[in-house]
């Protein structure tokens, strides 16, 4: 009896050990934009200069962030700021890529889960882009099953 108390120990230790690394490294392997998708709504923003705000403002609505599954880019022109652990070389580059394709006067873009770009606004307003993703299909049915 005590063999089997023993291997069963040891697989629920191992099982346990895989799940913490998957967790852990999870956030890790976003190398690109593309990478969220299906899994997360961006905001990304072109920061008038580094003091401009944006970044604080959203760290501080990190529960309407975190409740509506967004991901925060804000690009100073020297930095990506994120909401995200590390960035990689290639998702930096994603996101400055995209933030001056646009007009000038488009400093923030909300992509949803599918990829696509929902807006662009000329400022950073979340009480308008957190209207604008609850009224989407998706979060609705997000909203149901919470």
């Amino acid at each position: 009896m005590s063999f089997i108390f023993s291997i069963l120990r040891k697989r629920t230790v191992l099982t346990l050990m895989l799940l913490l690394i998957t967790l852990t490294t999870h956030g890790a392997d976003m190398k690109r934009l593309s990478d969220y998708q299906w899994q997360n709504r961006l905001i990304l923003v072109q920061a008038s200069d580094e003091n401009a705000g944006e970044i604080e403002m959203l760290r501080s609505a990190r529960a309407g962030v975190d409740d509506r599954d967004v991901v925060w880019f804000v690009s100073t022109g020297s930095e990506v700021v994120s909401n995200q652990q590390s960035l990689s070389i290639s998702l930096e580059s994603d996101i400055k890529t995209l933030l001056e394709g646009g007009r000038s006067d488009e400093r923030v873009l909300l992509i949803g889960k599918d990829g696509g770009i929902k807006s662009r606004e000329a400022r950073l307003d979340l009480d308008a882009i957190f209207r604008r993703i609850d009224a989407m299909p998706m979060r609705m049915r997000e909203m149901r099953v919470d």
